[in-house]
């Protein structure tokens, strides 16, 4: 029993992180060999309603008003909406100045939290399609004209794009990067064989008359999974489509994110029971693969360390196991020394940001089950890119196109 158990801990761990996404790689490859992709030809331009929640940016708002206006799309097509959720800093103020360029400013002088401020926006938006991004989140100029074309599809509910880290002093920028790298990957995946599941916030187009009500949980993965289960809309990953944002200024902030992340997971999963019924979900395998069973991978890591030392007798492969996992561990804490003194050797850098995720995961599952969680908006805090805006995102351009 104890060396069943041992293996299926260690299967669970290789199968989410290498077993998976090499399967739904493989399918997706299948697929597109087999039916070539339809390419959407728009005869008509639908609306569009940028939205731009923000709670306290101050430092950003300028900088993503001006991105912003920038985006290659008609004009007169094109609502540009800043939400001001319970701000008490300059970003009304500064967002206010370009009211003569079309923005419009809403502010709600009470802090409801992001979900609330999307709730109560979209309702009023104008746009056939609502594009969400956020305040220090850059969009290219053609970022529209990549993401619309997909809605000439009536089966496609939403579109996202891809997150690239811009380059910065911060400690967390490798792990980061090399993190949404890999997700991405994942999610073109799923998105060639039926859709991807979830989405990044940064960038994220839907089609209003789809758009759910979100309850207090997390958007981000909420909408796009929402839009799956109750309408059967696609979700499509589009890697072309990118939003630049630098990491989080440390990785004690870059931690926090990610509990808060995990968090918002174990919130929504009641309220998408539906994607886990395999006879009402096309999903249902991607969905317990992808997300669900990353909430016990760390159980798992602590399981087979310790049957793996409780095993040492019971042959070679059980004590190679053990010394292979303590080498790992031991890899992760020097990665970790290194990374407080601002040194970076990658073999360990690795190991240090996946155990580091992990430990995340855990603390989630204490935070959800103590109910410690915040339902306002908390902001990562992010440090401008090291070079000036516009050269960072030439700079993320080379990263994402792997030059």
């Amino acid at each position: 029993m104890l060396k069943a158990t041992f293996w299926a801990s260690l299967g669970l761990i290789v199968y989410v992180y290498l077993g998976y996404p090499v399967l739904i790689y493989l399918l997706s490859r299948r697929k597109a060999l087999a039916t070539p992709p339809v390419q959407p030809n728009l005869a008509e331009l639908p609306t569009v309603t940028v939205l731009i929640p923000a709670h306290n940016e101050e430092r950003w708002i300028e900088h993503k008003i001006k991105n912003t206006l920038g985006l290659d799309y008609p004009r007169g097509l094109l609502q540009l909406l800043v939400a001001s959720d319970g701000s008490t800093d300059q970003t009304v103020a500064i967002a206010g100045r370009f009211v003569s360029q079309g923005v419009e400013v809403n502010h709600c002088p009470e802090r409801r939290g992001k979900t609330a401020t999307l709730n109560r926006m979209v309702a009023t938006a104008r746009g056939e399609i609502i594009l969400l991004t956020d305040a220090n989140a850059l969009l290219p100029p053609e970022t529209l004209k990549i993401l619309i074309p997909h809605f000439a599809d009536p089966a496609v509910g939403c579109v996202t794009g891809e997150r690239v880290c811009l380059p910065t002093c911060s400690s967390s920028s490798q792990g980061e990067s090399l993190y949404w790298r890999y997700e991405a990957w994942i999610k073109h995946s799923e998105s060639n064989v039926h859709s991807s599941l979830g989405s990044n916030g940064q960038i994220l187009a839907v089609r209003k008359a789809l758009f759910p009500y979100i309850p207090v949980i997390g958007d981000d993965f909420y909408i796009p999974m929402k839009i799956l289960t109750s309408t059967c809309a696609r979700v499509v990953f589009e890697p072309c489509a990118k939003a630049w944002i630098p990491a989080a200024a440390t990785l004690r902030l870059e931690l926090e994110r990610k509990i808060r992340s995990h968090v918002s997971l174990l919130r929504d999963l009641p309220h998408l029971k539906g994607a886990l019924d395999p006879r009402r979900s096309a999903i249902w395998w991607q969905f317990i693969s992808h997300h669900v069973l990353r909430l016990v991978v760390p159980f798992a890591m602590l399981g087979s360390l310790a049957l793996a030392a409780f095993l040492w007798n019971a042959g070679t492969l059980y004590r190679m196991a053990l010394l292979g996992q303590a080498v790992f561990y031991a890899a992760a804490l020097g990665g970790g020394l290194l990374t407080i003194g601002s040194k970076h050797v990658k073999a360990l850098y690795v190991p240090f940001y996946f155990v580091m995720a992990h430990v995340a995961v855990l603390l989630a599952w204490c935070r959800w089950l103590r109910k410690r969680h915040q339902y306002a908006w908390e902001r990562t805090d992010r440090i401008l890119p090291q070079v000036p805006l516009a050269k960072g995102a030439r700079h993320a351009r080379k990263i994402s196109a792997g030059t």
